[in-house]
């Protein structure tokens, strides 16, 4: 991935620091939202495949075979870190085909479903980058992209705490995710901003006091999700993620 201006070298530096996966948790709230999400628009189906693009240290194969019964694939551009999460999958008990590749060269094979978690944020080329998933996923795939939302208060305090992070993402908006996909003629199952606050999104692992600032940028997210469920405040300011779920 020649194009990712966050470089190997970051994602290296970030793989570095994980020692273990910790499992996709539907009892916190944003997961909760999210679970809701992926069961309103995808099917359950244990002969479908899904594949992760950038899939080092990620939690979702995983939820996705238990949720969902889907056989699991995914690849990473960083060796180091697909050897780990293979090893990690193994230990948990989970048949996975985690393989290393460059999501810009061709694809091995296809698949049902194809999943992004925080990927073509780093990329200028959003339009391109969206057609080549094309080639990923079988006749009436479906793809599920989430980046995080740098346009709203996650993107005002990654940019007050580390703008060094901040600056490796681009403040891409739910329009330009939607015209990228219509653009490649996918068909729009769902497409917005979603959730609530989440102090989980920002990246602070190079801060001195990383473990203080956590628990205060934690400290909002609970109250914003009760009060959420009373005035449906999911907005371009307030949430986390930005959210498209398609078909080919």
């Amino acid at each position: 991935m020649n194009n990712d201006i966050a470089t190997q070298t970051y994602w290296k530096n970030v793989w570095n620091q994980y020692r273990y996966i910790s499992k996709f948790d539907k009892n916190y709230y944003t997961n909760s939202l999210l679970d809701g999400l992926f069961k309103k628009y995808l099917p359950k189906d244990k002969t479908k495949e899904i594949c992760e693009i950038g899939c080092a240290l990620s939690p979702y194969l995983l939820y996705f075979h238990d949720e969902f019964e889907y056989q699991i694939n995914g690849f990473d551009y960083d060796k180091n870190a697909v050897e780990k999460t293979k090893e990690i999958y193994l230990k948990l008990g989970y048949d996975a085909n985690i393989y290393y590749h460059d999501f810009f060269d061709s694809p091995k094979e296809q698949y049902n479903i194809l999943f992004s978690m925080g990927v073509f944020e780093h990329f200028k080329n959003l339009d391109s980058c969206i057609e080549h998933t094309l080639d990923y996923l079988k006749e009436e795939g479906y793809i599920v992209t989430i980046i995080p939302n740098m346009n709203g208060i996650v993107g005002f305090l990654q940019k007050l705490l580390n703008k060094k992070v901040y600056d490796i993402h681009i403040p891409y908006t739910k329009e330009d995710i939607l015209h990228a996909h219509k653009k490649s003629g996918y068909k729009t199952l769902f497409c917005d901003y979603f959730g609530v606050y989440q102090g989980g999104v920002i990246n602070i692992m190079d801060l001195k006091y990383k473990n203080i600032i956590s628990k205060l940028l934690a400290v909002p997210g609970k109250p914003l999700f009760y009060l959420n469920k009373i005035l449906a405040i999911d907005s371009k300011m307030n949430s986390p993620y930005i959210v498209y779920i398609g078909k080919k």
